[in-house]
């Protein structure tokens, strides 16, 4: 198969709310997301329209265009989209996919590339495999793994580096994200990572964080994923994200992306009417 004929392929690919690797985001209009975290290093695949990223300046990158985003980066953006829609699929690499890297100098600047055919053939793989078994925690860690390697191999171990700075922040975020939907409290945060409250607060302190702002953005971003990938209504989502009405989230939502949950959902919904999909894992 052609490198050309490999991403339009994956372009057909619908990938679910149950798939563990890949977050999907798609939309039919011109979308501008403002101060979108990414807590995590991320792997962005661009396989249908632009991704416009708005610094100092604004630089744009076509589909087949790969963006490796250190974790603690926050991006804001327009997702341009093509006639036939904008699709890019984003792949969160967390701290413990990173941890066999050796210790050396870290980037905390995105990297571009162009996606090649290994790493194509990866993805493409990946979505092959039946949903039961991507559903395994151990096929989730060897793809993350070969996806490192490859990432590695092609210069970037600076930049996945910055995946390892934020200890105790992935500590937090990993309880939190256990239920969102709960009204957490730093006592019971302590408690459970085994840690006075002084002291967490000074670990985040170092790494320029603080619990309430930790969960609030985790609620947020994962908002922001759930209007992406899922069926579920506002007021569900709001729900999982731990706001005690979908009016609460969807202010909080607006100020932080500069866009409504509504318009977000609708951007979505229209982008995948009448497109021809290929349902992972069902061949």
């Amino acid at each position: 198969m052609t490198h050309s004929s490999l991403l339009s392929d994956l372009q057909h690919y619908r990938v679910d709310d149950n798939n563990p690797l890949i977050l999907p985001f798609a939309s039919q209009q011109a979308q501008q997301l403002r101060q979108v975290p990414f807590a995590d290093t991320c792997l962005m695949l661009i396989l249908n329209g632009e991704k416009q990223l708005h610094q100092s300046d604004t630089r744009s990158f076509a589909a087949g265009r790969c963006l490796l985003i250190p974790a603690g980066t926050e991006l804001t953006f327009t997702n341009q989209p093509a006639a036939d829609g904008y699709l890019a699929w984003v792949i969160p690499l967390p701290a413990e996919a990173l941890e066999d890297i050796a210790p050396g100098p870290v980037e905390r600047d995105y990297r571009t590339f162009v996606a090649d055919d290994l790493l194509l053939t990866l993805l493409q793989q990946w979505l092959q495999l039946p949903a039961d078994f991507r559903r395994q925690p151990e096929s989730l860690r060897l793809r993350r793994a070969e996806i490192v390697r490859y990432l590695q191999q092609s210069g970037f171990s600076a930049t996945l580096r910055s995946g390892l700075l934020r200890q105790w922040s992935s500590r937090v975020r990993r309880l939190l994200a256990t239920d969102l939907s709960r009204d957490w409290q730093l006592a019971e945060v302590c408690l459970q990572l085994a840690v006075s409250e002084s002291t967490l607060r000074r670990k985040l302190d170092d790494e320029s964080t603080r619990f309430r702002d930790l969960l609030s953005e985790l609620r947020l971003s994962h908002g922001l994923n759930l209007l992406q990938v899922s069926q579920q209504s506002i007021q569900q989502i709001a729900d999982a994200c731990g706001y005690r009405s979908a009016s609460r989230f969807s202010e909080r939502f607006r100020q932080r992306f500069g866009v409504a949950p509504s318009e977000l959902r609708a951007q979505r919904d229209m982008s995948v009417t009448g497109v021809k999909e290929r349902v992972s894992g069902a061949q």
